[in-house]
């Protein structure tokens, strides 16, 4: 084979190589933007039915979990904030910050560690329809594994465990 032959060969060769490598690159980087997603998300819908007072009037609620996690975790969930809501106590929180430590893909399953922080309190309706303080404001450190699974395209979280909490008492507002 000829010097001129190897060198067409490879300069037919590496474009593809290139676009290949890059490309799963992109995939990858993909796949780990759409879980980063779908934490934030699953986390402000929390956030949102938590304090929505309405929130517990009807089981389908639930299903607005479905969008980022699986039915189970969905259904999980909604017991937790129902158990609250139906002793009349709701949760103002907020996300002040997550750092995606590490987010590990293999196929449809992924691993993705994170630390939070978070900021909340809970308070309950009165029959007057305002509010009163039933907890004071924490400020919460967490480190949590979310485990999640790509179904049909799109990932959903399977699996919560808190790995580490560690609770900051504020001074009332």
């Amino acid at each position: 084979m000829s010097i001129l032959c190897l060198k067409n060969r490879a300069g037919f060769f590496i474009p593809f190589l290139f676009l290949f490598l890059f490309g799963s690159s992109l995939y990858a980087n993909s796949d780990v933007e759409e879980i980063k997603n779908t934490v934030i998300s699953y986390n402000n819908l929390l956030i949102k039915a938590a304090k929505n007072r309405d929130f517990i009037k009807n089981f389908d609620n639930k299903k607005i979990f479905e969008k980022e996690a699986t039915p189970k975790v969905a259904q999980k969930l909604y017991i937790w904030i129902a158990s609250w809501q139906e002793n009349n106590l709701y949760m103002d929180a907020t996300l002040l910050k997550i750092e995606f430590e590490n987010i590990n893909t293999q196929g449809s399953n992924a691993e993705a560690l994170t630390d939070e922080i978070w900021r909340y309190r809970y308070f309950s309706y009165t029959p007057e329809g305002g509010i009163k303080e039933a907890y004071p404001p924490s400020k919460m450190y967490y480190k949590v594994k979310y485990t999640l699974t790509k179904d049909n395209g799109k990932w959903k979280i399977e699996n919560i465990k808190v790995l580490s909490e560690k609770e900051e008492r504020l001074k009332k507002d």
